[in-house]
């Protein structure tokens, strides 16, 4: 194969057509995560987006706020 497939490459968008993608991700991320998160997301560079994250997560551990479950087991693994 000389070279990639059609599939693998990325598509020649016009700059209108990346700022109508933006602009439709920018509005899915609003619905689903709210405001301040689409902002965090989409708008931060990602070294001062995981200090946020950080920030938020202490912050709601000082203030009572139980961490997630990620996962079914608990740390020993026995117990539901």
């Amino acid at each position: 194969m000389k070279r990639a497939p059609l599939t693998y490459r990325g598509l020649a968008a016009t700059p209108e057509a990346r700022a109508q993608f933006r602009e439709i991700e920018r509005g899915f991320h609003e619905r689903a995560f709210g405001e301040e998160l689409a902002r965090v997301n989409l708008d931060m560079p990602l070294e001062a987006r995981r200090r946020y994250l950080d920030w938020m997560r202490d912050n709601a551990r000082k203030h009572g706020v139980e961490p997630e479950v990620r996962f079914p087991y608990t740390v020993d693994g026995l117990t539901p």
